[in-house]
Parts: structure tokens; sequence; C-alpha cells
């Protein structure tokens, strides 16, 4: 059953699933997983070799620029280009880095420019939209002779922070499948990319252009490392003090009492976010720096503790979180029917409610998610 339960987090999830950020986790993980929306691009970038062993954990960790540097290189380097360095020092921020000569070699091959002040900022992160400035950057190096045209006019309901200068980038990665949008139409431009969402991206790039071979690959797939349930009582006492700041006292003490219930593991726990696999559904906490989400994905909604545990978390988490409760309600038992859903409901200004539903063949699941912006 323990194995059961592990699996259950990591199955399919798509929905409006917002940029999942982890920092650096205070409890050891051999390594982190994708996730579920993620696995399987992910899975067949690593089989490619197009991700660095570096880049192989925290994969929903906001990704730096020096690391998608790395991951470009991979890719750059399908194509057989050579790369002449003829700037060796074109970043005064990047002198000493462990990744300079990385960085310098990709400057010299066209994919990465700096501030044009003669800096990098290799250990910043990447927004959503300079990433996908970088990936057809990118390409228009390794194809310089492709027609980059953007064929048809895009709006996106977000697009009102989408930056004039990144339009046309956001514009071709979504015309050309590379980069796709959340639920309702939202593109998220200046929230930070991750590291899972960068690999995708480039993999996407990748077999467009039929960079590589993609038929599929007849050996046993990855198997993502499993690791042992959270104990509470080897968290630092930082890192929980971490925690209740970004949260409160009370969702702490919900989690603990959730970690005594031998139908609950809890597979993570980090300063910003948490994830939890009950017997037939899993739960995510997460809140990066730009909004706060309640994440979950239900293979079964009668498991009354799950239905509980949502409702609290919503309740302590949220500030109109007792209406997205009364939402929540209103389609258990359209969810206990198997019925399709398919619901976007504004709380607040601030706050927002989904369910999404997920269907193959005879089986019915559906993705939760409560987003609230802090900005």
């Amino acid at each position: 059953m323990l194995g059961f339960k592990r699996k259950i987090f990591y199955l399919l999830l798509i929905s409006i699933i917002s940029t999942l950020v982890f920092n650096v986790p205070s409890v050891a993980v051999e390594q982190d997983k994708p996730s579920d929306w993620a696995v399987e691009e992910v899975t067949e970038a690593i089989e490619k070799n197009l991700v660095p062993k570096l880049l192989q954990a925290n994969y929903r960790g906001s990704i730096k620029r020096y690391e998608y540097v790395l991951l470009a290189l991979e890719v750059y380097d399908i194509t057989g280009k050579e790369v002449a360095i003829v700037d060796k020092k074109p970043f005064t921020d990047a002198i000493n880095h462990k990744f300079e000569q990385e960085m310098v070699r990709a400057y010299n091959a066209g994919i990465v420019k700096g501030d044009g002040k003669g800096s990098f900022k290799p250990d910043d992160y990447i927004t959503r939209q300079e990433i996908a400035s970088l990936v057809v950057n990118l390409l228009k190096q390794i194809l310089p002779d492709k027609d980059f045209t953007v064929k048809n006019n895009y709006k996106y309901n977000d697009g009102d922070q989408i930056s004039d200068w990144a339009k046309y980038y956001i514009d071709y990665c979504f015309e050309n499948k590379i980069l796709t949008g959340y639920g309702n139409n939202i593109i998220d431009p200046k929230g930070n990319a991750t590291i899972e969402q960068s690999i995708a991206l480039l993999i996407r790039l990748a077999k467009n252009e039929g960079l590589f071979d993609t038929t599929p690959v007849v050996e046993e797939s990855i198997e993502y490392i499993q690791t042992d349930p959270i104990k509470f009582e080897e968290i630092s006492t930082g890192t929980k003090n971490r925690f209740t700041e970004e949260y409160s006292a009370d969702t702490l003490s919900i989690l603990e009492n959730l970690a005594k219930n031998e139908k609950v593991i809890i597979t993570s726990f980090y300063d910003k976010s948490t994830s939890i696999a009950l017997e037939y559904n899993s739960i995510l906490l997460n809140s990066p720096d730009f909004e706060k989400n309640l994440f979950a994905l239900v293979h079964d909604i009668n498991e009354d503790l799950f239905v509980t545990t949502y409702k609290e978390l919503l309740i302590e988490m949220f500030n109109d979180g007792d209406q997205g409760v009364l939402v929540f309600e209103q389609y258990i038992e359209k969810m206990k029917n198997k019925e399709i859903i398919e619901v976007y409901e504004e709380i607040n200004e601030t706050e927002l409610f989904s369910i999404q539903t997920m269907k193959d063949k005879d089986n019915v699941s559906y993705s939760i998610a409560y987003v609230q912006k802090k900005y």
C-alpha cells in the first residue's frame, strides 16, 4: 500500500496549476520529483541526455540564468555546431563562477546576451517571458534560415502583464506549442520559470525542429527515486518556524496531525511548500513569491479525510477560504457521480478556485486549485 500511495501523487496533473517553486529542502531528499504534468517530458529529456545531472532535482524550483545556460547548451550541442571563443570574458559577474566557461561558450554561440553593461546576473531567476525570448534566440542560432514570423494574433487573459518587448516571443512560443498557458488562457509572463518548465520548453523545441530522432526509446523507462515519508520530529525548528511564518501555526498543526495517520504520507516538507499523499488523493501547498496555492489531485472524492483536510486548509490558508469551501461543496456530489467539471471561479480580486476533469478511458479524476495572487 505504501508504494501505491506514493505513486498516486505522481499521476498526470493538468489544469491551471501554476508555477511550483520550492526552496532548497531542509530535509535531505535524494531526488526531487517533477510535477505530474511534467513527468513525461522531463523523463524523455533525461533519456535524450538533455538534462545535466545538476538539474535532475528540485524540478519545481525557479530556474537561474546559469542553469538555463546548461540546458540550452545541451540542445545546441545536438546540432554539432562548433563555438569559436572570440570573447573570453564577456561578463564581469561570471568571472570565477563555477560555470563561467559554460556562460562564455553560450555567449560566443549567440544563445545568451548580457545586460549591455557587461553583466549576465548568472544567479538571478528567469521569468516566463524572459525564457520565451531565450528559447527563441536559441532557435534562431540553431536555424538561422528559419522563418520566425508569427502567423496569428493572440490574446491572453493576462496579456496586460506581458511586457511590450516580450509579446512577440510569447506569441511565437505559443503558436508553435513550445509555451502553453495555464487554465483560462493565463500566461503568467512575470512569474518565475521553473526548471521543469524550462526542460519542457527545450525538449518541445528540439522535437518540433527534429533535432533528434523522436522514435520512442525501447528501454525500461526511468523510475524516479522514491523517498521515505517525512518525519516531523526530524524537521529542524528553523524550517518549521519559517513554514509557520509563511502560513500559520494552525496550518503546521494540521500537517502534524495528518502525519500521525497511517493512511497519510507527508512526501516533502519545505520552507514554503509541502506535499501530502493520502490513501487515494494528494494535496500540495506551495507559496512562491508571487502567489500562494493549494492544489489537489482527486481520484476518490469519497475519501472523507481528504475532503475534511482540504476544507481545513482552505479556511486556514486564505482570506476568503470559507468561500472556497462553499464552492468546493457545490461540486462534491458531481465528483462522486464522475461528472465532467470545468470550473474557474473568481472568489475575489486576488483569489480564484478551479476544478478540472481528467479523463483517461474509463477513469475520471479531478485537479483542484485554489490560488491567491500576492500582488
